[in-house]
């Protein structure tokens, strides 16, 4: 039994080399060719998208009156901005500032990474209390 089961391990490894290197190869495209279920896989695709945003302020900012939410949870304290963010697809990004703080507008200073927004405009008007900014997607659902 013994010698059965060093065998069978020799036997998955050797397969598993094999496959690797076959798909390192030029035989690649025609391994991974599925035109009937969906398109040829790329050598490094990845399911998840990433990126960074960054956000600025106008108006009237008092420090460490604002949160940063990334899916309901808070993120960072807000003392000065511009405040940087690393975000995946299907993170709902939001502001919330505390009661009695006067109002100012975020905007987006810049995106990197394969992400997009759904922005509705180019500032966002921050008021006391929960304010939702934008949702992140992936840059090829755009």
């Amino acid at each position: 039994m013994d010698v059965l089961l060093k065998l069978l391990s020799c036997l998955m490894l050797s397969a598993l080399i094999t496959i690797q290197l076959l798909l390192v190869s030029p035989y690649r495209n025609r391994l991974t060719d599925d035109s009937i279920n969906g398109k040829v896989l790329e050598v490094y695709e990845s399911v998840v998208s990433r990126g960074t945003v960054v956000l600025d302020a106008m108006g009237d900012y008092e420090p460490n009156t604002a949160y940063v939410l990334v899916n309901g949870e808070h993120q960072k304290l807000v003392d000065t901005f511009p405040v940087e963010l690393n975000l995946w697809d299907g993170d709902v990004v939001e502001i919330q500032l505390k009661q009695g703080s006067p109002t100012f507008y975020v905007f987006l200073l810049s995106r990197k990474g394969s992400i997009k927004t759904d922005l509705k405009s180019s500032t966002v008007v921050i008021k006391p209390g929960i304010n939702m900014l934008f949702r992140v997607m992936d840059n090829k659902t755009l």
